[in-house]
């Protein structure tokens, strides 16, 4: 009997890639449109205000839309590329609010990062990695199995 894939609604993480990519795109679309508020230039410091929360420049909206397209991707692919991709992007997340919080009133700071991007980087990172070392380890032990019998 052949294993079939799970669907997006059972599988926490392509559902979760899909979420998260929907939002990191919609976000970074509109951070291209927000970003020319602030200073001109791609890497400046002083960006846009994104909802009058979250500082965005072109680079940051850029990052934003390419992990958004990796996530979404993977979303609509297959299970076990879902979990890898949001591990990946989970600790690219991490990493960044990390850079942010250290860097964020320093001329090292060239994604216009504020706390409110900060925080949300650190949120999203970390759930991103919970459901990807904590989900869906049922359908990836069988996808795994399957694969091998074949």
């Amino acid at each position: 009997m052949a294993i079939k894939e799970p669907s997006i609604i059972a599988s926490p993480n392509r559902g979760l890639a899909l979420t998260v990519g929907g939002i990191l795109f919609l976000w970074g679309i509109l951070g291209f449109f927000f970003a020319a508020d602030g200073d001109p230039g791609f890497f400046n410091r002083q960006g846009g205000m994104l909802w009058n929360a979250f500082g965005v420049n072109p680079a940051l909206a850029l990052l934003w839309v390419l992990l958004a397209a990796a996530l979404l991707i993977v979303g609509l692919g297959n299970t076990i590329g879902s979990r890898n991709v949001n591990a990946f992007v989970g600790a690219v997340l991490v990493v960044f609010a990390v850079y942010g919080f250290v860097f964020v009133n320093t001329s090292a700071n060239v994604f216009a990062l504020n706390t409110t991007d900060n925080v949300f980087h650190a949120i999203v990172g970390v759930v991103l990695l919970l459901t990807a070392f904590g989900a869906d380890k049922q359908n990836i032990s069988a996808l795994r199995a399957e694969a091998a019998r074949v």
